[in-house]
């Protein structure tokens, strides 16, 4: 059994779809139980009369905002939502889902699950396409990155493609050009790092228009970078969807790739935990994605296999 814990409360939508998308993952799968984690102060008309036996509820006196500060305080949450969802990986649960504040959830994880390797710093996966697998890393886990931290991202990246598909991980760094002299130096340090080591198989720089398709799988940059590229692809799809709806257009190849091409949300790899994050502005279906990316990667075991490929590696 596939044990899930949701945190409710992150959504912009508000958390009465959370229920529903809960109810509907379990009327598909009936080998999960969720867990929901929702706020004690919702009103009736907020929560759904339900009753199932594979989902338990669990009401929470406190909350953590998308507006909320990444201060010390944070760790004295207990009674939040974010908080009990992501303390049950160390009770029992496969996987967390949360669609709430990115940087709390990258906290609270670090501090209450930790980080599978010292110095190894966890970042946000998003999967660019399914078949075959390829991957961008970070996506805002971590905005200032050293050369350093580049390369361990390189080595998530790789680690998570090895794990949950048949493709040899080939990782390219995101840069503004593919000659030795562009980009900043911290682009230029992680270059050499990268081209130093045997494993992951290191093809270089890749430019923007290598995202969605050529030999290189795992796209690499900082996690302000990987933000706005991912909001603005996603941006630019919606934008065209509309425009062709507006004009009696086919949708269908767009709507296609967008529900079923890519998992909704972000895997949070790098510590020891499965977790995922979902958008903030993510709808019904977006969320039952995100439950069902959540429910993979927990029959993959994901955090141990990454940890156990990195710690084969770090043998050599």
């Amino acid at each position: 059994m596939i044990r899930v814990a949701l945190d409710a409360m992150g959504g912009d939508l508000g958390p009465r779809i959370a229920f529903e998308s809960a109810l509907e993952v379990l009327s598909q799968y009936p080998n999960v139980e969720i867990t929901l984690y929702y706020s004690s102060y919702l009103t009736s008309e907020c929560i759904p009369q339900i009753h199932h036996s594979r989902l338990t509820l669990v009401s929470c006196l406190d909350e953590i905002h998308a507006e909320d500060d990444i201060v010390l305080s944070l760790f004295k949450r207990r009674d939040s939502t974010l908080f009990k969802a992501i303390d049950s990986l160390r009770d029992g649960a496969d996987v967390v889902v949360t669609f709430g504040n990115t940087g709390a959830v990258v906290a609270l994880a670090r501090h209450l699950l930790g980080v599978i390797r010292p110095k190894l710093y966890p970042a946000l996966i998003r999967e660019l396409h399914a078949d075959p697998l390829r991957c961008l890393v970070d996506l805002g886990a971590n905005v200032h990155c050293p050369a350093s931290m580049l390369e361990g991202f390189a080595q998530l990246g790789a680690a998570y493609v090895e794990v949950l598909s048949s493709e040899a991980p080939k990782v390219g760094l995101l840069n503004v050009g593919v000659e030795s002299t562009k980009g900043s130096s911290v682009i230029r340090q992680a270059d050499t790092l990268l081209s130093e080591k045997t494993w992951p198989m290191y093809l270089g720089y890749a430019e923007g228009s290598e995202l969605f398709h050529g030999e290189k799988n795992v796209i690499v940059c900082d996690g302000m970078v990987g933000n706005a590229v991912l909001k603005a692809s996603e941006g630019l799809l919606s934008f065209l969807m509309k425009q062709l709806k507006e004009q009696g257009g086919d949708q269908s190849l767009f709507e296609t790739f967008y529900q079923t091409k890519r998992r909704h949300g972000a895997c949070l790899v790098g510590v020891n935990g499965n977790l995922v994050k979902g958008h903030g502005g993510s709808d019904l279906a977006a969320m039952i994605g995100a439950i069902e990316y959540g429910i993979d990667i927990a029959q993959a075991d994901l955090a141990k296999a990454i940890t156990a490929r990195l710690d084969n590696e770090g043998s050599k």
